[in-house]
Formats: C-alpha cells, structure tokens, sequence
C-alpha cells in the first residue's frame, strides 16, 4: 500500500491527508470562510455565516462518522487505484451517509434517554432550538438581501443623476451581483441542510407518535377540528315512536294516554346528555407540532431564497427596481 501511495502525485496525497485528519476530528458539510471585510455588506454576510457554525455541527453523530468513514474508504481506495482521491472521497462521505441512514439522531437520544415521556420532551427541546435558529439565518438572510438590494438602487441612484457612467454603473452592478451569487449559494447550502436536519426529526416524530396511540388520535381530532367531540358518552332515554302508548301514573293507578295527532301533547323526541370529554396533549402530540412547524420554516427559508433569486433579475438590471418585505414577515410561530 506503501508503494501504491507513494507514486501518488503530490495534490492527491494532500486529499489524503485531509481525509484522514477529517477521520480523527470530523468535517463539517459547510465550509464556515472569512470574507472581504471591504464588502459594503460584510456585516449582514457575517450575521448569515454565523448560521454555517450551527449547521456546521451535525445532528447525529452516527451520521458523521459514517460519513467520515466512507470519505476515507473512497480516497484509500482511489489512492491505491490511481483514481481522483477528491471526487472518490466526496462519493464515499455520500454512501457513508447512506449507510449510517436516516434515524441516527433519534438512536442517539434513545440511548442516552429510556423514558418515553422524558425522550419527547428532549426531542420537542431540540426541534424548538432548530426552530429559532432557523429564523434568525431566515432574518440573517433578509438583511443581507436588502443590503444588496439598496446598493444596486444606489448605484442606479448615482447614474441617473449623472455621476457615474452608464458603463461604471453597469460593472458596479455586475459586481454586486457576483457577490449576491455567493450569498445564494450560502443561503442555499444553509437550506439543504436544514431539510436534512427536518428528515430526522421527522423521523423521531412519526418513531415517538408510533409509541403513543392516543397521540394519533389527538393530532387527527384536532385536523377535524373535533377535540371537544371525540369520546363523549351518550345517555339517552327509550326512544318511542309517535303514536305508541306512554304510560303515566294518576292518583296511584296507572292510565294509558295515548299521543293523538291534532290533539294531546305529541311525544318529545329523545333527551341525549352528552358529556364533553376533552382529550389531553401529550409530549408526543407537542413534538408533533414543532415538527410541523419545523417543516413550514424551512420551506418558508427556502422559498425567500428563490423568491429573491427571481427578484436579483429585476434588481441588478440598470432599469429595474423591486419593493421588499419586512424581515418579520418571515417568521412563523413557535
């Protein structure tokens, strides 16, 4: 093996390298960059990057390493094989993935905690955690949007009254559209992993309902809109057609009175006494909830990020000009 590496040129063993310290210390899926501090919106971008150091760690370490165990595998084997260590290793870190599968987080959670109860209370904690950090890089990303944005209108701004060039203007432009690029790509990158994020705790919510039955039959009252009515107890007293005989008592002998159309009292239709019984919530039923929640924010993030990658067509354009959101709009309820 010694020998096969050896003959490697100098870039691949440095992939190897790399593989191997990310096999001692793990790798993050993002890459956390410093950027150009000269950058009018280096503020915004930086508030933006600070969610790569939250998405950086994973959610299950199960996932991690195997992911950091197939990287490895694949650049061994491409060492030994001649192959492109660097395309070998990110084939590899994707079957890792693959094999560690999906559920690894709540594996996790269930080794450190056996109560039932006590497992969905930790598991609502943690979706509610992802939950606000969602809206802060959905915010995070509004701003440093605006930003861009209100450079561009400067720049317009500064042509149409004459104090740049048209050919100034359109390159400032062109540049601040390179960099919304990049603030796309972060964005987007941000976004994938938060989907991967949901499909776990999506996972964890249909394993924890999956332990408490009644869970389900609360979630599915409260889609009907029918919690107060489910589980009501009926009493009701004999139900006697019109025209039947009801008896009656008189001067302590009983009489017959029969219920004649047009002329005595008819017979009152049946009394029922229901009693509401309202069904209680349940840990299970709240992990429901934040996971739904869970899956509307994360939608919302990525959809503001391809409404503003529709929106840069107008916003760059020396012409065009776009109206923009308040950066509240974006949050959903806990």
């Amino acid at each position: 093996m010694k020998n096969s590496i050896q003959f490697q040129p100098k870039s691949h063993r440095k992939h190897l390298m790399v593989v191997g310290f990310c096999l001692l210390s793990g790798c993050s899926a993002l890459n956390v960059n410093q950027d150009d501090k000269n950058d009018l919106c280096y503020l915004s971008r930086n508030e933006l990057r600070q969610s790569e150091h939250y998405y950086a760690k994973s959610i299950v370490q199960g996932a991690a390493v195997g992911g950091a165990a197939g990287a490895g595998l694949g650049a061994l084997t491409a060492a030994i094989s001649g192959g492109d260590v660097g395309t070998a290793a990110l084939i590899g870190g994707l079957s890792g993935a693959v094999v560690g599968g999906v559920g690894g987080y709540y594996l996790a959670k269930q080794k450190d905690i056996s109560d039932e109860q006590s497992l969905a209370v930790s598991v609502r904690s943690d979706i509610l955690a992802e939950n606000g950090q969602i809206d802060r890089t959905a915010v995070a990303f509004v701003r440093l949007r605006d930003c861009r944005f209100a450079g561009a209108e400067r720049i317009k701004a500064e042509y149409k009254a004459a104090h740049i060039t048209r050919e100034a203007a359109l390159k400032q432009l062109d540049e601040l559209k390179s960099q919304f690029d990049e603030d796309i790509k972060i964005s987007q990158e941000l976004g994938l992993k938060m989907g991967a994020r949901l499909t776990e705790f999506q996972d964890a919510n249909n394993k924890i309902l999956a332990n408490d039955p009644n869970a389900r039959v609360v979630l599915n009252a409260e889609k009907l809109g029918k919690t107060e009515s489910i589980g009501l107890v009926n009493i009701e007293s004999e139900k006697p057609d019109l025209g039947i005989v009801k008896k009656t008592k008189k001067s302590g002998k009983k009489q017959l009175k029969t219920a004649q159309a047009g002329g005595s009292k008819a017979v009152e239709a049946p009394v029922t006494v229901a009693k509401p019984v309202t069904l209680a919530s349940s840990p299970a039923v709240e992990v429901a909830h934040v996971t739904e929640t869970n899956q509307i924010k994360q939608k919302a993030f990525v959809d503001q990020i391809d409404k503003a990658k529709s929106q840069a067509k107008v916003a760059f354009s020396l012409e065009g000009s776009v109206s923009l959101a308040a950066p509240e709009n974006l949050l959903c309820g806990l």
